[in-house]
């Protein structure tokens, strides 16, 4: 066995990697109880009530973000999860999906739920015509 790992590092380390990727990204999140939701299921579900939460950085925010929004950094977040309401859902936006993510698996450890990742982020946002607020 020792012989096949020296002789196959590369291929070894690929594999841990992409085991570990796949983990983080789909089984993880899958444990926790993170939902994901497309644009189109958001257009059905934003009128039930529930928590739009934006992940990104402040600069991010200011460039436009949904009017709706509560704003709380990533970096942030878990200092200030009392700022959440817990009795409703809670959809979490970031720029493509990948710090919501983050965020809304975090959060269902903490106990949020139903807690949804709001799949392609801002880019899935806008190209939906969802309304965008900018801060000038």
């Amino acid at each position: 066995m020792m012989d096949f790992v020296q002789q196959n590092t590369t291929y070894v380390v690929m594999a841990v990697l992409g085991i570990w990727i796949v983990w983080k990204r789909i089984v993880a999140p899958k444990l926790s109880g993170v939902k994901s939701i497309s644009s189109g299921d958001y257009l059905k579900f934003r009128k039930q009530p529930h928590v739009l939460l934006d992940v990104r950085s402040l600069n991010e925010w200011s460039s436009g973000h949904a009017p709706s929004a509560l704003h709380l950094p990533l970096r942030e977040l878990l200092q200030r999860k009392d700022e959440i309401d817990k009795d409703v859902p809670i959809v979490v936006l970031c720029a493509s999906g990948n710090r919501s993510m983050v965020a809304a698996t975090a959060l269902a450890k903490e106990g949020f739920t139903p807690v949804y990742n709001f799949s392609g982020g801002m880019g899935a946002w806008k190209s939906t015509g969802l309304p965008i607020k900018m801060n000038h």
